[in-house]
């Protein structure tokens, strides 16, 4: 089975507008795409369909520090489940708490934007098995994302980008990386939020 990555998907899109730079926001090393539709806008969607978190082909790389023959992350079935799970109760709870003007759903439709969420590749910064060590940041990620309308299917905006994941030192744990992904998740929903509140 191919190896696909165990850790957040981080919320921290602030080039796309999806999230503010001061939360959890690393360096941005290189931007692949960035496409925003010219004729359609942000203006009147009030529904969000989550997809769920595409993680079945992306790949851990190693990073350049660490030899290759020794690099090995492995990722449980029950580990994919939850982050998964995660992701799409905690976008949608930063994308509705406080207020209830935008509605979470699972059909598409008229005034619905669908959100499609990829993790291409994940370089973490240290090995999985080394938990003694803290690093700034938790590795690097290659990400696309979708934006979509719900009635017609047409592309609003696609960005890809690869980025530097957190700006803090945090131990190399399965519990800090979990812990972080519910946070991360939230205020991502809250920047979408954000986004919509500002076109509408």
């Amino acid at each position: 089975m191919k190896t696909i990555i165990l850790f957040i998907f981080a919320a921290a899109l602030f080039y796309l507008g999806l999230v503010n730079q001061s939360v959890n926001a690393g360096e941005m090393i290189k931007v692949e795409k960035n496409f925003a539709s010219p004729i359609i806008s942000l203006t009147g969607y009030t529904k969000v369909r989550i997809q769920d978190l595409h993680l079945s082909n992306t790949v851990i790389i190693s990073p350049p520090w660490i030899d290759k023959d020794s690099f090995y992350w492995q990722v449980s079935d029950n580990n994919l489940v939850y982050l998964k799970d995660r992701f799409r109760k905690d976008v949608a709870l930063g994308l509705t708490e406080n207020d209830g003007r935008y509605e979470i759903v699972d059909r598409e439709g008229k005034g619905v934007i669908v959100v499609d969420v990829s993790i291409i590749s994940f370089m973490p910064y240290a090995l999985k098995a080394d938990t003694e060590v803290s690093t700034k940041g938790t590795g690097e990620f290659h990400l696309s994302v979708r934006l979509r309308d719900g009635e017609t299917r047409n592309l609003i905006h696609i960005f890809e980008v690869t980025q530097v994941i957190g700006d803090d030192y945090q131990p190399n744990t399965e519990m800090g990386r979990t812990a972080s992904a519910e946070e991360l998740f939230r205020s991502w929903g809250k920047s979408l939020r954000k986004k919509l509140d500002d076109a509408n």
